[in-house]
């Protein structure tokens, strides 16, 4: 009950499209319909409130006794999310990355049970991961959910700072 009474605290401090952002990920979670999608983005600068949306979401799911999962791609980030933990750690994400890297996560234990029951995967800092990470994930979730849909059928929220990722040329020089 608290877990609720903090979110519906938090969303009274929303402000709306902070608000429309919470509604949006937890209608996708409870009144999903085939025609919805599944993976969101949220877009900010710092200092726009990403964290504080991040975290209303998290004790919404959590208050009606469901399993959220916060990860971020730093462990300072994941500091700042209720039961934020790294990706890397989450996922088991190995350290040396390529385009077939498979996180090292098994079938059958109790972290693959947490990854299987959360309704929603938050993830901050979304911009700094590499795509080879969020590759390995997707097979993962694949894998575990034996669904083959994007990250295996899981609502999830991607977020960060978007503009922070510039686009790389190759043989570009900084003029």
């Amino acid at each position: 009950m608290e877990e609720q009474s903090k979110a519906n605290a938090n969303i009274e401090k929303l402000n709306s499209e902070q608000r429309y952002a919470v509604y949006k990920v937890l209608h996708a979670i409870y009144e999903y319909q085939t025609d919805m999608p599944k993976c969101f983005f949220l877009d900010g600068l710092a200092g726009t409130g990403k964290t504080f949306v991040y975290s209303t979401l998290l004790h919404a799911v959590s208050g009606k006794g469901d399993q959220a999962i916060a990860v971020a791609s730093t462990g300072i980030a994941a500091t700042f999310l209720s039961g934020g933990r790294t990706a890397h750690s989450i996922f088991k994400i190995p350290l040396t990355l390529n385009v077939t890297s498979t996180c090292n996560l098994k079938p059958n234990t109790s972290e693959a049970k947490i990854l299987l029951d959360a309704k929603v995967i938050v993830w901050d800092e979304a911009p700094m991961t590499h795509v080879h990470a969020f590759l390995a994930v997707d097979r993962l979730l694949k894998d575990l959910t034996k669904c083959d849909e994007p990250f295996g059928g899981k609502i999830i929220l991607l977020g960060g700072d978007f503009r922070q990722v510039l686009p790389v040329i190759l043989r570009g020089s900084r003029s």
